[in-house]
């Protein structure tokens, strides 16, 4: 603290003299003690020759004009700000050492294969320079154990790959890299400062206070429980393999993948809720029956990684940080499968409120008989992530996924279910070549499918009655351009006789088979095949319902563009996302067109359309999934601009108007008039607000605003509490740093207490939420259908209706559901949203006086075209 008896002068006379011993300091490195799991890594990688084993890779697809300074800048910015990619180790007097240069300058390498004419050669060349650097080793001396490289594969489509040594980073760090890389990128290229706030901490600090903690009695009490737990487990899980055992491990390792169906991650997770647990429970059963049943070893020993980042300093930070717990459960009895889930819920709830000790002390306390041809305690790794990109923004580029396969398996196998940035879900196995061929891992899948498949069908029956997938398998053919993927055989027949069954009841104004298919239409459908892996296609049959997404219409594209010598972008696939409708764009010469203000998310009858209005740049998935629920009854219209794309400000009283001004125009092309029923969510209800009102001034009806979870913009937040919890939360963050953080902190502020004072702009957030007594809240007419979640911060206004009762003289409807705002539109909430929302749709004057049933049919627009699952 600053005593008072200090005077002012003296601590400005001390605080330049501080400041002027920093300057003179000349070290070129800061030096921290490793962290147990470091040094397990450490120690692995001098066991074998050199090896990418522990490589991780962040790959992107960008598509787009790419500023390649703007780039490299904010790859700097990165590796300034995150000590671990700047970090060599050493071993000095028996003890490994984290080495931190203070500095260092960013190598960005640029490879160029846009010299060669075939683009599918372009894409070939492009993965074979990805597989050569993510699989190139590092040497841990050496700083940095990061590195990156770009591809330029055509003047709009580059590759951007980080490549990192997993001493100094996991799968939370990749995911912070993605995201801040973005942020930094779109700041950067629009010539403004990074907007990233300053960390509290390194990864330095949290190894000197691991190394502290250890020797506390709650860590003793921990290691008691893991002593206990996994005393007397069996050593080794004896699948059947392909090959003998290696005397030591080889790490030699191969990767297949299948999606999930939509219908059974929807079953598993109203499994969860009707059971209280999680999905990752449920999935993590399922998978030990599939241990069981390829074992028969009842006894069976997971290890699950966990994020390991217990202190909220430590959550912004990229750092080796993840710690692996060892799940141990007894499938003997052939209990049903409720009856597992109750018995894995339990095992896992233990074990995460024993998960501070790291896994390397557990093995030191155990000390199970060393095999170097084997992992210790366990072989089988189990993971429930989320892909490291979660949005396709990146600046005025568009960003996928790049990955390049694995070829190396850390373990015997690594089972990870993935949820990708478009809503869909992987289940993906790493596996030793030297224990097992791909068609085992195929079929392997292939039964995992069919197990989760089994359970959402019966959840009772028992673990040794669930069916596995029989003995007919195909191994599908994996792709390498965005993303590497497979897809089982019998989830293609699956899907083929959903959409067959579909396909037959509606007319064809296309011959549906090959043979009748002219020339272009047969090419499409040949390259609609290859690309989704379904043996039969329809000329009516959308691309999204057959299981693409935004990484397979990127590759979609790409072959199309390759077979016809034609630029097409992206967007086209979610504008004409049959073969019919693709062929007749490719006819018009129509594909290149900008994507239009409106987009069609799906079909519907004769009800009433419903109106998603939407901010430019932000994810509109959630739409799309609400569109999918209300059809085929109504039509859903998503309403978004391609710009301007302004995040870090509310929406100016011009561009709100501008905005206005074109999405009502965009809406008369399908509705000429009211009523209309439109909604939003965050800012896109501010600006659903502006078009409501100038809607009603212009005579005409709102019939419903639905509005999710979003509070009135203007002095909605209580300002001493949001300023008390704001100065909690740094208080408290101060707090629990060591003391030489502390005190630097406290420089920091004393170093912005004698600098000049600037004047500060009100025209961003704090002008919005508190705008002055001359404020006067609008009023409209139309009656709001407001969802929200039942609890809400408490530094938000005493109002149930969120400020929305004192600005609709229709009244304000409320429906709580029981979730996180950014969970409103996902599954399976999104099905309440729709369900209240149809009820409010078709129900005569819907919650104020307005009629909801359609006066007259809307008016048909090209630009109403089905958007898909484009995010």
């Amino acid at each position: 603290m600053l005593h008072g008896a200090r005077n002012f002068d003296s601590r400005a006379a001390q605080e330049k003299e501080l400041l002027a011993d920093l300057i003179l300091q000349t070290g070129h490195t800061e030096v921290y003690p490793a962290s147990l799991a470091q040094q397990r890594l450490w120690f692995l990688d001098q066991l074998q020759s050199k090896s990418a084993a522990y490589n991780v890779h962040l790959g992107l697809w960008l598509r787009g004009p790419l500023d390649l300074d703007s780039l490299r800048a904010s790859l700097q910015e990165i590796v300034n700000r995150h000590d671990s990619l700047r970090t060599a180790f050493k071993l000095e007097q028996g003890e490994l050492r984290q080495i931190v240069e203070r500095s260092f300058t960013v190598n960005l390498q640029v490879d160029d294969v846009t010299h060669l004419h075939e683009q599918k050669d372009a894409y070939s060349e492009a993965y074979h320079l990805a597989e050569r650097e993510v699989a190139a080793p590092f040497d841990l001396r050496e700083a940095p154990l990061f590195r990156t490289r770009v591809i330029r594969v055509t003047a709009d489509d580059h590759v951007l790959l980080c490549t990192m040594h997993h001493i100094v980073t996991d799968s939370w760090s990749v995911q912070i890299l993605a995201r801040e890389l973005a942020a930094v990128y779109d700041a950067l290229s629009a010539g403004r400062p990074s907007p990233l706030l300053d960390l509290p901490i390194g990864y330095g600090d949290y190894a000197e206070w691991q190394r502290q903690w250890l020797g506390t009695e709650q860590v003793h009490q921990q290691l008691t429980y893991w002593k206990s737990r996994l005393e007397n487990a069996p050593p080794v899980l004896e699948l059947p393999m392909d090959g003998p055992r290696p005397p030591e491990q080889t790490f030699q390792g191969a990767s297949q993948l299948v999606q999930l169906s939509d219908q059974t991650i929807t079953g598993l997770k109203q499994l969860a809720v009707r059971w209280q647990t999680t999905p990752f429970i449920l999935l993590l059963a399922a998978f030990k029956i599939l241990l069981y049943r390829y074992s028969g070893q009842p006894d069976l020993l997971v290890g699950v990684p966990v994020a390991g980042r217990n202190r909220v300093e430590t959550e912004g930070l990229i750092g080796f940080f993840v710690n692996t717990l060892v799940l141990r459960d007894d499938l003997s009895a052939n209990p049903p499968f409720s009856g597992l889930v109750a018995q894995v819920r339990e095992t896992t709830l233990d074990a995460f409120a024993n998960a501070d000790v790291p896994f390397e002390r557990v093995v030191e306390v155990l000390k199970p008989e060393r095999d170097l041809s084997y992992n210790p305690i366990f072989q089988v790794m189990f993971a429930v992530i989320k892909s490291a990109v979660r949005s396709h923004t990146f600046g005025n580029l568009t960003a996928f996924p790049y990955v390049v396969t694995p070829t190396n398996s850390i373990f015997d196998l690594s089972a990870t279910l993935i949820e990708g940035v478009d809503g869909q879900w992987w289940a993906q196995i790493d596996h030793n070549t030297d224990l097992f061929d791909s068609k085992r891992v195929g079929r392997m899948l292939e039964d995992y499918v069919t197990v989760l498949q089994g359970v959402v069908a019966d959840p009772e029956t028992r673990i040794l009655d669930l069916p596995l997938a029989g003995n007919e398998w195909v191994q599908v053919a994996r792709m390498s351009l965005p993303v590497s993927f497979s897809r089982t055989a019998a989830g293609a027949n699956a899907r083929t006789r959903k959409l067959n069954k579909r396909s037959s009841s509606r007319p064809a104004t296309w011959p549906e088979r090959d043979g009748e298919f002219a020339a272009e239409q047969k090419l499409l459908l040949a390259i609609w095949k290859e690309v989704l892996g379904v043996p039969e296609i329809g000329a009516h049959d959308n691309f999204f319902d057959l299981g693409g997404h935004s990484l397979l219409a990127a590759r979609l594209i790409g072959e199309i563009e390759q077979a016809t010598g034609r630029k097409i972008p992206i967007s086209a696939v979610f504008r004409a996302p049959t073969i019919e409708a693709f062929a007749r764009f490719l006819e018009h010469n129509s594909i290149a067109e900008p994507d239009p203000i409106l987009m069609k998310l799906g079909d519907g009858g004769t009800a009433i359309p419903f109106f998603a209005v939407v901010i430019p740049g932000v994810d509109a998935l959630g739409f799309a999934q609400l569109a999918r629920q209300l059809s085929p009854l109504h039509p859903v219209y998503k309403l978004q601009a391609a710009s301007p794309v302004i995040l870090e400000r509310p929406l100016s009283e011009r561009e709100l108007e501008e905005l206005s001004r074109d999405y009502i125009a965009a809406m008369r092309s399908i509705q000429p008039r009211g009523p209309y029923c439109l909604g939003g969510m965050c800012e896109g209800v501010l600006l659903a607000q502006r078009m409501i009102l100038q809607l009603e001034s212009e005579g005409e009806e709102v019939a419903l605003f639905a509005i999710l979870d979003t509070w009135v913009l203007e002095n909605s937040l209580i300002k001493p509490l949001w300023a008390l919890n704001y100065y909690i939360q740094r208080f408290q963050l101060w707090r629990s740093r060591p003391w030489d953080k502390q005190f630097a902190t406290l420089r920091k502020m004393i170093a912005r207490w004698i600098a000049p004072r600037f004047q500060v702009s009100e025209k961003g957030w704090k002008r919005a939420y508190w705008p002055g007594e001359e404020f006067r809240p609008p009023r409209f007419r139309a009656p709001v259908l407001l969802f929200k979640r039942p609890r809400q911060p408490y530094y938000y206004a005493r109002d149930p209706e969120m400020g929305w009762g004192a600005r609709s003289l229709g009244g304000v409807e409320i429906c709580e559901i029981e979730c996180g705002h950014v969970e409103m539109l996902r599954e399976p909430h999104v099905r309440v949203v729709s369900q209240r929302l149809q009820a409010t749709m078709l129900r005569d004057g819907g919650p104020g006086s307005a009629s909801l049933v359609k006066k007259d049919p809307p008016a048909t627009s090209e630009s109403g075209a089905w958007a898909g699952s484009a995010i």
